[in-house]
C-alpha cells in the first residue's frame, strides 16, 4: 500500500472510530467538533512517525493492514510440544556428553525428563538434575532456570550475542512456557485506537475502562495525550476488546488496554501501566505478564533475535530513563510507583540500547495545530468550556468536577482531588477516616488498612 493510500485508510478508520465513539454515550459535544484538518493531520503524522515501527510489525504473518494492527490469537500460540522441548535440550545439553561414561549420559537423558515429560512422576529426574547440577533445582523455580543452571554445571551456556547456545535456548525456554490464549490481543500503530483507548464518558452501557484519557471529555487536561501517543515515533497500543467479532467494540468498548513504547533495533521495551474494567495495575499483575510476553515474542521473532529478555520495573531503576517526549500533554503513568511499570532489555542489547522519549505534542481537534494538553487550542475553545464553570479543580489530574474530596498527599498536606484520583492514588485508613498516599497506608495482621501516621502512635502508645 502506497504512502497515499495508507494515510486516506487512516483518515477512514479515524472518522469509523469516531462515529463509533458517539454511538452509546451522551456526551457527544467533543465528538462534534472534531474536524477535517484534525483527521486528515493526525493520518499523515501517524503515517511518519510510525514508518519503522510499521515496517517491522508488517514482516508479521498476522498483520492487518486494514487495522493497521497485529491480531495475536489462538492460531499464533500453543501449548508446549514436548517433543520439540526434548529435541531442543538434546541439542544443548548432549555436547557436553561427548567422550564421558555410559553411566553419565543416562543421567541426563532422565534430567531431560523433567522437562519434556511433565506428566511423569519427576522424582528420578530431579535426582538426576541434583546430581548434575546440585544447585538447580527448586520446587518453585522457573523450569527454564533450572534447565539454564543446568547448562552453566555442564559448561554449555554462551551468553555472547547470537551465539549458538543462546539462539537454541532461547527457542527452548518459549516452547517451554508457550500458552494457548482464547482471545485476540490487538497490537496496534492505527491512530484511531490511539483517540479511542479509553471507552467513552457517559456511556449508556457503564462507565468501564474510562480514564484520563476517554476522548469525549473535557474533565481532563489529558486526554490531549491520545494524539500526543499516536504522533510520537514509538508508542503502540495493545487492548481487548469485548467482542472482537463486532468491530465497533474495537473503538468503544476495550476491556483492556496498555502502552509499549520500542524503537526498532534497539533491544529496550517499555510496558506502561495495565488500565482494565476493574481500574487496573492492582492484581492485574499476572494479566501484565502475559501481554508482555506476548509482544516480546512477536518482537524477537520479527528481528531474528533470541527471546530473551530481563525485566525489571521502571520506578528507580538503574539502567535507563524514559523521557517524556517534549510539549506531551497525554498521562505520563510509567513515571509512577504504584502503577508497576516494566522495562525490558533485550539480551543482544544489554551493552547498546539507547533511552528514547514518549509522547509528543498532541492536536486540536478544530484547527489541527499542536497543543500541549487539552483538546482545543486557546482559540478554538467553547466559549462555555471556560475552567471556572466547570466545577471544583482537583489538584492531581488538574481536571474541574462537581464535587471534590480531601486527601493528604505525601507531605502531609490536605489537598482535594476528583474521585477517580482519590480511588486509584489514595487508600482510606480505618483508624483515623482520612485518605492517604497508597504507599503510606499498611495492612495489618488482622486485614485493616492503618496509615503509617496512625501506626507509629499506636506503637508509641505500646512502649508507654
Amino acid at each position: 500500500m502506497n504512502k497515499e493510500d495508507k494515510i486516506i485508510l487512516s483518515e477512514q478508520n479515524i472518522r469509523q472510530a469516531i462515529s463509533d465513539y458517539r454511538k452509546h454515550t451522551r456526551q457527544y459535544s467533543v465528538l462534534d467538533d472534531v474536524s477535517d484538518k484534525f483527521i486528515e493531520r493526525l493520518a499523515k503524522d501517524n503515517y511518519f512517525a510510525k514508518m519503522e515501527l510499521r515496517e517491522l510489525f508488517r514482516k508479521s504473518p498476522v498483520w492487518n493492514e486494514e487495522l493497521d494492527a497485529l491480531i495475536i490469537n489462538g492460531t499464533r500460540t500453543h501449548q508446549p510440544d514436548y517433543d520439540r522441548v526434548e529435541s531442543l535440550a538434546n541439542d544443548i545439553l548432549f555436547p557436553a556428553c561427548y567422550n564421558v561414561s555410559y553411566d553419565f549420559t543416562k543421567l541426563v537423558e532422565k534430567a531431560i525428563t523433567f522437562f519434556s515429560k511433565p506428566d511423569n512422576d519427576p522424582t528420578s529426574a530431579i535426582e538426576a538434575i541434583n546430581k548434575i547440577s546440585p544447585n538447580a533445582y527448586a520446587p518453585r523455580k522457573k523450569r527454564s532456570r533450572i534447565f539454564k543452571a543446568i547448562c552453566d554445571s555442564l559448561n554449555v551456556t554462551d551468553d555472547s550475542a547470537g551465539s549458538r547456545f543462546q539462539k537454541l535456548y532461547a527457542q527452548f525456554a518459549d516452547e517451554l512456557s508457550s500458552k494457548k490464549i482464547d482471545f485476540k490481543l490487538f497490537v496496534s500503530l492505527n491512530p484511531a485506537h490511539f483517540i479511542t483507548m479509553s471507552n467513552p464518558k457517559d456511556d449508556r452501557r457503564g462507565d468501564t475502562l474510562t480514564s484520563c484519557h476517554s476522548f469525549n471529555s473535557t474533565n481532563y487536561s489529558y486526554n490531549n495525550g491520545c494524539s500526543g501517543y499516536a504522533r510520537d515515533d514509538y508508542s503502540f497500543i495493545t487492548f481487548i476488546a469485548v467482542n472482537p467479532d463486532e468491530p465497533e467494540t474495537l473503538n468503544n468498548r476495550k476491556i483492556m488496554r496498555q502502552m509499549f513504547a520500542y524503537k526498532v533495533n534497539n533491544g529496550l521495551l517499555l510496558q506502561s501501566r495495565l488500565y482494565n474494567t476493574s481500574g487496573g495495575t492492582y492484581g492485574a499483575q499476572k494479566e501484565s505478564k502475559l501481554y508482555r510476553d506476548l509482544v516480546q515474542r512477536e518482537i524477537s521473532d520479527l528481528e531474528d533475535a533470541p527471546n530473551l529478555w530481563k525485566t525489571m520495573k521502571y520506578f528507580n531503576n538503574s539502567k535507563c530513563v524514559i523521557n517524556i517526549g517534549d510539549g506531551f500533554g497525554g498521562y505520563p503513568d510509567w513515571i509512577y510507583k504504584d502503577f508497576d511499570a516494566k522495562i525490558s532489555i533485550r539480551n543482544d542489547h544489554a551493552d547498546d540500547f539507547k533511552a528514547f522519549a514518549v509522547g509528543t505534542e498532541g492536536l486540536c481537534i478544530v484547527c489541527g495545530d499542536e497543543i500541549e494538553s487539552k483538546l482545543y487550542c486557546y482559540d478554538c475553545a467553547p466559549d462555555d468550556s471556560d475552567d471556572e464553570d466547570e466545577g471544583e479543580q482537583c489538584d492531581d489530574c488538574e481536571g474541574y468536577f462537581h464535587d471534590t474530596y480531601p486527601v493528604y498527599d505525601s507531605d502531609g498536606n490536605e489537598i482535594y482531588v476528583c474521585a477517580d484520583c482519590r480511588n486509584r492514588y489514595y487508600a482510606y485508613c480505618e483508624e483515623c477516616d482520612h485518605y492517604y498516599p497508597r504507599e503510606s497506608v499498611r495492612t495489618t495482621e488482622d486485614g485493616s488498612r492503618i496509615c503509617d501516621n496512625c501506626l507509629e502512635r499506636m506503637k508509641e502508645g505500646a512502649v508507654a
